[in-house]
């Protein structure tokens, strides 16, 4: 046993491990505030009012954050040039057309009544009816919303069991040749658009190998194993982007975590390397890559805009789209205030599971 790990006993003059080798030997990882060794402490610190607490606050930043983002895309949808009613008439509008659209439409009252009116129908969900198709956003939103995060859901599940065993091997092996690979491969997919990733995955795929289809949605209610197989090809490009951001982001605090003391303490108790690389090392760094794969659920929330495009999907991310284009102003409210409640909900998961893992995160001295 090294000598820095050991403690001369005043009693009976018998080496005794040291404190770090004794907290690796027993779970327990390493020194209050330092990257990578929190985890080993487990979630006991804190308590569990700490917890509550931690989750309370988080919960009162709700309210006002969906409020200042319904606020913000009103008048931003408010500022975009033309409006409504151009866009329901056409080249047949005419000003006095327009007038009566707006008027019935209410575009024609003070824009702080319309946003008032719009907020508070919007806090019992109601989010008014399409300009377009008269059909309640509600349903709209219901119909398509599951679309939207089955497919994320596939894309995450996908990208963590790729990415997360490449990340764990190339933070392990980060100064030899086949973690350097790895890296340098993970660079190809933040290399590559989704948009022509999904151009090149439909060539090899649906038309070279006949694999997978191309267009074409069925419900899962109707047939699960049909549902999944046409949701695969539009979640390869969102696997492809974001392994490469969790190879690089968990690889990195791997390697760190793989150099700590509280590693090689365990290393020189004879501790074996698999418990090692899974319970102390992947464990201190999984706040990170909790964190990582927050941000990529986001991210690949708004990469469906653009893939259920392409792949013709029902999703919520088509409809924004094409509202857009339309300028109706219902829809386009409803959906982002939809993916912003989606976004509090996905930092609450994670923050609490961060939290649970590191006392330090919940204690917001991390």
């Amino acid at each position: 046993m090294d000598a820095a790990d050991t403690r001369t006993d005043a009693a009976g003059g018998r080496e005794r491990p040291a404190e770090p080798a004794k907290r690796a030997a027993s779970g327990e990882t390493g020194e209050p505030g330092e990257a990578g060794r929190g985890a080993g402490r487990g979630p006991k610190t804190g308590g569990k009012s700490g917890l509550a607490r931690f989750v309370l606050v988080r919960l009162l930043l709700f309210p006002p954050t969906a409020v200042g983002a319904g606020l913000f895309t009103f008048l931003l949808v408010k500022i975009i040039p033309g409006g409504p009613a151009y866009a329901r008439l056409g080249e047949n509008a005419t000003p006095e057309s327009v007038a009566l659209i707006e008027r019935q439409l209410g575009l024609d009252r003070p824009l702080p009544e319309q946003f008032l009116s719009w907020l508070g129908k919007a806090l019992i969900g109601d989010f008014g009816d399409s300009f377009q198709t008269g059909f309640p956003v509600a349903d709209t939103i219901a119909e398509t919303l599951p679309v939207t995060l089955e497919l994320t859901l596939i894309a995450i599940v996908g990208t963590c069991l790729i990415a997360i065993p490449l990340g764990v091997f190339a933070g392990k092996r980060a100064a030899r040749r086949s973690g350097r690979f790895v890296r340098s491969a993970s660079g190809l997919g933040l290399a590559v658009p989704d948009f022509f990733a999904a151009l090149v995955l439909i060539t090899i795929f649906s038309v070279w190998l006949g694999l997978l289809p191309r267009l074409g949605f069925v419900p899962f209610a109707e047939d699960p194993v049909r549902n999944v197989h046409h949701l695969i090809l539009p979640a390869m490009p969102m696997i492809l982007g974001g392994s490469a951001i969790v190879i690089r982001q968990v690889g990195a605090a791997m390697a760190d975590a793989m150099a700590g003391d509280h590693v090689r303490t365990a290393r020189a108790m004879g501790v074996p390397e698999r418990r090692i690389t899974w319970l102390y090392a992947f464990r201190s760094v999984l706040p990170t890559t909790l964190n990582v794969i927050a941000l990529l659920a986001l991210g690949q929330l708004g990469a469906t805009l653009i893939l259920e495009q392409i792949f013709v999907l029902p999703g919520l991310g088509r409809t924004l789209v094409t509202a857009i284009g339309q300028l109706d102003f219902p829809v386009i409210l409803g959906v982002v205030l939809v993916y912003v409640v989606i976004a509090l909900v996905v930092n609450l998961i994670v923050d609490i599971a961060a939290g649970l893992v590191d006392p330090a995160i919940r204690k917001g001295t991390a």
